[in-house]
């Protein structure tokens, strides 16, 4: 059935605010996650209410004068970054590819807009945190592609500013985009960077739900519009160490006559870190103009696996990518107008790359079975260097090697025990036991054992590793607890539910069917 737009504005009126967020979904539950999403092209008519506060789009298929989709533009400034692509005007001919979900607004299903009359409008997937130095991939938005993020030391320096205001969050992408509005007209005038969605903080720092006022402290890259904040504080609470990140961002320069190592950090993870050592340079070959320079640029990110090329068969829930620049700005990684590109050196670097339990889990990787591939774009292949020391108690795998890659990953096999296990153990220690019922729509309990006195927090994860709930946080006693869990507004799928107590941690999956 088709509803014409008078038909139904009573019947969505009591559901739409007038918000920013109206297109854009809420924190928790409006998520447009493109795993879930159908690819489709629609054509038609557009049609643009204005009645409801803020404009919102629909496209009239088979020209009757009814709606038959919902257009998803995203929040009401949202616009693209490497297009010219602009919304459309009511009854204007509109060709759409993007993802069909069901409806979230109204009875319409609903069309998450990645492209409009063929111009770029949004790419779902983009790791909006690891756009630092506004010369990131020159490849442009190309999903599954060779695009890399590493952009060298051609930035801003980083000027530290504290911020007051209110927070945006743009949900339209799979990983949110934060912003912040300092001025009171529900504008972004900062573009707040919090880093990969799995990262949390030692502190119990948490990200901002829509609406909330804030306080910000922060390193600003001016060279962005909005200028973007890499958050060191918020609400008074450490996000993350400033001093990992450095002059450049994490990188750092190597020079032929050093005479000791030097150590550069990933901005968003200070436990990633590429140590390169002395004796490093080769006279001949290596960079892809045919020698190696006197002095070389290295830098690290941790990027999404999604974006990480020639995945395969591989089961990576970790990536990394790795940038080596030359003293003219050119990035040896992408030799012969590509990425992907490894270099060899004289000497061992030494790599360490740090995971969470929730990155783990969400893939189902046995943890002993983890192991690091290097990408070969000789063989085309993925290799795995030897010498590789995994620390699982410090989430930390380390190795040696002389050949350093574009574009590193972890990897293992799927964990044969299930996580979802009846948790039995004596009550006399720390146990967090598994939720029941499991599969739950839409609630659930969840029990676990102290066997001392602590401050206890339980958070629950997407697979994304985003938080989506804290369900406890307060100081209990020993003994044994339940508290219950209301996942109502959350999508269907798998949720990774982590109980801190003190220095202890256990995490278990469980699984919403609606």
């Amino acid at each position: 059935m088709r509803y014409s737009l008078l038909t139904v504005i009573a019947l969505v009126g009591c559901l739409i605010t007038p918000t920013i967020f109206a297109q854009g979904g809420h924190r928790h539950g409006g998520h447009f996650d493109p795993d879930s999403l159908t690819p489709v092209t629609v054509a038609g008519t557009a049609i643009v209410d204005t009645s409801m506060g803020q404009d919102h789009y629909f496209l009239d298929e088979d020209s009757d004068g009814q709606a038959d989709y919902h257009l998803n533009f995203g929040p009401y400034w949202y616009s693209p970054d490497s297009s010219n692509a602009a919304r459309p005007n009511n009854g204007d001919p509109v060709t759409i590819d993007g993802g069909l979900h069901d409806p979230h607004m109204g009875p319409w299903p609903t069309v998450v807009v990645y492209q409009i009359n063929g111009e770029f409008w949004r790419d779902p997937w983009d790791p909006h945190w690891n756009r630092l130095g506004h010369h990131s991939h020159g490849g442009g938005h190309h999903q599954g592609g060779c695009d890399g993020h590493a952009f060298g030391w051609r930035h801003d320096s980083l000027q530290t500013v504290s911020l007051t205001g209110t927070a945006l969050v743009d949900t339209t992408f799979v990983m949110e985009h934060y912003y912040l509005d300092s001025d009171g007209d529900t504008l972004p005038d900062f573009v707040l960077n919090f880093g990969p969605p799995w990262y949390q903080p030692p502190s119990g720092a948490t990200r901002p739900e829509p609406g909330d006022a804030i306080d910000i402290v922060g390193g600003m890259l001016a060279n962005f519009t909005p200028p973007m904040v890499m958050v060191y504080e918020i609400n008074g609470l450490t996000w993350r160490d400033s001093t990992a990140i450095g002059p450049h961002l994490g990188g750092g320069w190597i020079h032929r006559t050093m005479n000791d190592p030097v150590m550069v950090h990933c901005p968003t993870d200070s436990m990633d870190h590429l140590q390169m050592n002395p004796g490093w340079h080769r006279g001949g070959g290596g960079g892809h103009h045919g020698g190696m320079p006197d002095s070389l640029f290295c830098q690290i990110l941790e990027v999404y696996p999604r974006n990480i090329p020639n995945r395969g068969q591989e089961s990576v829930f970790a990536g990394y990518e790795v940038g080596i620049f030359s003293p003219d700005g050119d990035n040896n990684m992408w030799g012969n107008g590509g990425c992907g590109g490894h270099m060899t050196f004289n000497s061992s670097a030494t790599m360490q790359l740090h995971y969470s339990d929730v990155q783990m889990l969400g893939y189902n990787i046995e943890e002993s079975s983890i192991r690091v591939k290097y990408w070969d774009n000789h063989s085309g292949s993925w290799v795995e260097p030897a010498g590789q020391t995994l620390d699982p108690a410090a989430n930390t795998v380390t190795f040696p090697s002389t050949e350093v890659s574009n574009f590193v990953i972890l990897t293992g096999l799927e964990n044969p025990l299930s996580v979802e296990g009846d948790g039995a153990s004596p009550a006399t220690t720390f146990t967090l036991r598994q939720n029941y019922p499991n599969p739950f729509n839409p609630a659930t309990t969840i029990a676990f054992d102290l066997h001392r006195p602590a401050r206890v927090t339980l958070t629950v994860y997407n697979a994304l590793g985003q938080e989506v709930a804290r369900v406890l946080n307060r100081s209990m006693s020993t003994g044994s607890h339940t508290v219950d869990f209301d996942g109502g507004n959350l999508p269907s799928g798998a949720y990774f539910y982590e109980l801190k107590a003190g220095d202890e941690v256990q995490v278990r999956r469980m699984h919403l069917v609606k």
